[in-house]
């Protein structure tokens, strides 16, 4: 009973995580436009690079994965501290550090300063955002005071916004998503119980299990990717991550014939989805289940492709904060990133 008991959760849930997920719909719409109103620097870019990290970055993988269909240029995600040696002047470079500070989203910020690469900086503030100031750069600015990861609606439709010129994704594309998520929300939020609430019953499912998450090159895979980090860092857990048709080649043996095996696969499916993947990916499920492995496929929610998306990754923030109030442990604390931020930031004054 203790995802229905909202004394417990609020305790265990100090730090406003939920608060976070809950507003992220309302966010979505006003950081689109606020995207869209910025000018891009260069208005047909040979490539378009995604700097950041983490919860930064993953809204490159996203809109990587959205715009394949529709963007002229390719889109590419770098989680790194350098820009690669082919960014020129006709690329466009994102650099993506909800705090500023990121050390390797620095790096490449400074990079595309010294490259005079087309340059916009999205962020809440820090170095980052000083150094577009100061070099007049372009700067999309948020409110700061969340988790990078929890600051996913800001992040994700602010840059979805500024590249929707060169994507085709619109204003009204927008509102159709919200209206989708507003909807998901209705059924998976805090005050709706346990026996009504899918996101609450699949936590619960996953809860003491060793899990497998796979999705779809390159349809899910990203969806795939943010459910594991949320995993990670919201609930504290390991979990496997896999794409398909890959996994066939080299994930499925371990899956099979390991002596310490996966006991849960969350496997997620989208109309786009071609015959070879549904092929493999049913018997992929046949051969799970004769492992004894439990299996949830994850069905797409939503009309669009974007519906779709954001409505999977909603989702999985859901159930991964409350899998963290099964555990106990308040979700948004990441205190093992902490402490190695804290050393590295030692040495570097050290090295001074």
């Amino acid at each position: 009973m203790l995802l229905d008991d909202p004394q417990r959760l609020a305790a265990l849930d100090a730090s406003g995580m939920l608060h976070c997920l809950h507003d992220l719909p309302d966010v979505a719409l006003s950081s689109f436009e606020g995207g869209a109103s910025q000018a891009l620097p260069i208005a047909t870019p040979k490539l378009i690079l995604v700097c950041g990290m983490g919860g930064s970055a993953i809204s490159g993988d996203l809109l990587r994965t959205l715009a394949l269909a529709t963007c002229s240029a390719p889109i590419m995600v770098h989680r790194g501290d350098r820009l690669p040696a082919f960014v020129d002047s006709a690329c466009l470079v994102v650099v993506m550090s909800y705090s500023g500070n990121t050390a390797e989203s620095l790096g490449c910020l400074h990079d595309a300063l010294e490259r005079q690469v087309p340059l916009v900086v999205i962020s809440s503030g820090g170095e980052a955002s000083k150094l577009a100031h100061s070099h007049k750069r372009s700067l999309l600015t948020m409110p700061g005071g969340k988790q990078p990861r929890a600051a996913l609606g800001e992040l994700f439709f602010s840059l979805l916004g500024l590249t929707s010129p060169l994507t085709g994704i619109t204003e009204e594309d927008v509102r159709s998503t919200v209206r989708a998520l507003v909807r998901l929300r209705q059924q998976i939020d805090v005050s709706v119980p346990l026996t009504d609430n899918p996101a609450k019953a699949l936590a619960m499912a996953c809860h003491g299990r060793r899990i497998l998450i796979a999705g779809t090159t390159p349809i899910s895979e990203a969806i795939a990717n943010r459910w594991k980090c949320q995993f990670n860092e919201n609930a504290k857990l390991t979990v496997q991550l896999a794409t398909f048709p890959e996994l066939t080649h080299n994930d499925v043996v371990n899956l099979l014939d390991a002596s310490d095996p996966t006991e849960m696969a969350l496997v997620f499916a989208d109309p786009e989805d071609s015959t070879l993947i549904r092929r493999q990916r049913q018997i992929c499920l046949d051969l799970f289940k004769e492992k004894g492995l439990l299996i949830e496929v994850l069905g797409a929610i939503g009309d669009t492709a974007l519906e779709r998306c954001l409505s999977s990754v909603y989702l999985g923030d859901y159930v991964s904060v409350y899998l963290a109030f099964l555990k106990n442990v308040d979700p948004t604390p990441v205190d093992a990133i902490t402490r190695l931020k804290t050393r590295m930031q030692s040495i570097a004054e050290s090295a001074r």
